[in-house]
């Protein structure tokens, strides 16, 4: 972490962010909540969409419409029918997916040539490693990316509509990748807790901003996704199902 009045350099990229979550250590549940706050302010969040995430999906979605491009451009172009051109089609979003990773994972780029694979192996590669990347599976609302293959299937799914389907992906696989990473760091931080020693920490916390815990057997076996929400809730003053708000007592005549 930096040093207070230090101000933290912001990432580039994936790899730089993880090494600097490597070079983090926190010693007790203050300095995970510290690095946590720090790690989830706006302007954090926002630098990582606008500056990391959506610059590397503008790449993405330019190396999938390069490379239809370049394969439909004189049998149609946008109008060009889908089928039976599914190798063409995953030729394209490996393209994109690799454009994908340079800005974001380095070395991942360097770990596939390394790795020395054919078409098809890299295909498959690439969409898992996307795939995990932007939260599939984990996050709700995030398709993979390999649906963008299985328009072939539709004898009336054009160049075009490919083109426009991946690029109504962006948002929601930045949004993934962004709850991807921050579930990165909360591990790093937090794993080492259980439950309920975080709930036990942050007791008299909520108690101090003014709460009371209602629900004594939800909150004393909330998971750490939940003990967050409810941290955030209570530093906002907007409250939790799990809480009251303490009442006052009346004043002594």
């Amino acid at each position: 972490m930096a040093k207070e009045g230090e101000q933290k350099k912001k990432p580039k990229n994936i790899d730089e962010l993880m090494d600097s979550l490597r070079a983090e250590h926190s010693k007790d549940l203050d300095t995970s909540f510290k690095a946590w706050d720090e790690f989830s302010k706006e302007e954090n969040q926002n630098h990582l969409y606008n500056n990391v995430f959506t610059p590397a999906q503008d790449k993405l979605y330019a190396g999938i419409k390069g490379e239809l491009d370049k394969v439909f451009g004189k049998a149609g172009g946008d109008e060009a029918k889908l089928t039976g051109k599914k190798k063409e089609i995953r030729k394209a979003i490996a393209t994109g997916i690799k454009e994908y990773f340079k800005g974001v994972h380095p070395s991942y780029t360097k770990f596939m040539d390394d790795m020395k694979l054919d078409e098809e192996e890299q295909y498959d590669f690439l969409v898992k490693l996307y795939d995990d990347h932007v939260g599939v599976g984990a996050v709700k609302g995030v398709e993979s990316i390999s649906e963008l293959e299985n328009l072939v299937k539709d004898k009336k799914a054009t160049v075009g509509r490919l083109k426009r389907s991946a690029y109504l992906q962006k948002a929601k696989h930045s949004e993934g990748a962004i709850n991807k990473a921050q579930s990165q760091y909360i591990s790093h931080h937090f794993s080492k807790y259980r439950g309920p020693e975080i709930a036990a920490y942050l007791k008299p916390k909520i108690e101090k901003a003014g709460f009371e815990i209602e629900d004594k057997v939800g909150y004393a076996t909330a998971d750490l996704g939940k003990l967050l929400q409810i941290r955030e809730s209570v530093i906002k003053k907007k409250g939790h199902e799990y809480l009251t708000e303490k009442k006052e007592e009346p004043k002594k005549k």
